[in-house]
């Protein structure tokens, strides 16, 4: 892959030019407090994920290593420009708040990076088409949430914030998309071992540091009623694209799941005025 062109185009969010006092004065919905919230919480976590994914083989790579250094510290700083807004609008995150939230880490998260290294060592070839297939769901799953929050908050701030983190989502979306189908076109049983990794363990970005109902409050807000069930239909479609994965179904269950606790409809997320 052409890793120049990623690292070539990498940088920092630039904030700069926002207007903070604008934010302020606009304000955010609840549920905006609450979706950035979880989502610089798990910005937050992305350093423990890379430490989890560099127990594998594949990290020795150059590629890998290239990439995955670049997109650490592009997601660390989203992490910071959304706790900066929401502290512009007076929602303030406590500064240890990633310790905090790491504390709260559940041990499925424990047995997940267990079985990374493990699995990492007993394929060592083929066992990355799983991080690389999980890594493309979860940031489409993410590009879709910013473009869709971008989409529907009434904070000119907030949009221009969710537009500028939803680029470089695409870009790491793309990375992982572009990796995992590179390995799963060349082995059938990475493909039957990503598979059946997925169907068996997957869950949407946040769990194992967020609670099972806060994960289920953020798909309804952004998966409700048939617009939402397109979108999971999306997602899914795109990850089938890979080879093995075709009609692979992932996050159609989960907003189901969410529609069953929540209700169809939308509880505060409106659109843009």
């Amino acid at each position: 892959m052409e890793l120049d062109r990623y690292l070539n185009s990498s940088e920092k969010i630039d904030t700069t030019d926002l207007d903070w006092g604008l934010a302020a004065r606009v304000g955010l919905s609840d549920d905006e407090v609450f979706i950035l919230t979880y989502f610089s919480d798990i910005e937050g976590q992305t350093i423990f994920y890379l430490r989890d994914l560099l127990r594998g083989e594949a990290a020795i790579q150059p590629e890998v290593i290239g990439f995955l250094s670049m997109w650490n510290y592009e997601e660390y700083f989203h992490g910071r420009a959304l706790a900066k807004l929401l502290e512009a609008c007076g929602h303030s995150l406590d500064r240890k708040r990633v310790a905090e939230v790491r504390k709260g880490s559940r041990i499925s998260e424990a047995i997940e990076a267990n079985l990374i290294a493990f699995g990492a060592t007993l394929f060592p070839r083929d066992f990355p088409g799983i991080p690389m297939s999980w890594g493309a769901s979860q940031e489409i799953t993410t590009l879709r949430g910013y473009e869709l929050l971008g989409a529907r908050t009434r904070n000119p701030v907030l949009r221009q914030l969710c537009e500028r983190i939803a680029l470089q989502e695409r870009r790491h979306y793309a990375w992982y998309f572009n990796s995992a189908r590179e390995i799963l076109s060349r082995s059938a049983w990475s493909r039957r071992i990503t598979r059946f990794a997925l169907e068996a363990f997957w869950s949407p970005v946040g769990v194992g540091v967020k609670s099972e109902a806060e994960m289920l409050r953020l798909i309804h807000l952004f998966f409700p009623g048939q617009e939402g069930r397109k979108l999971a239909e999306d997602i899914d479609g795109k990850l089938g694209e890979l080879p093995g994965l075709e009609g692979i179904s992932l996050m159609r269950t989960y907003a189901a799941r969410a529609a069953e606790m929540f209700g169809a409809e939308p509880v505060g997320l409106a659109k843009a005025a």
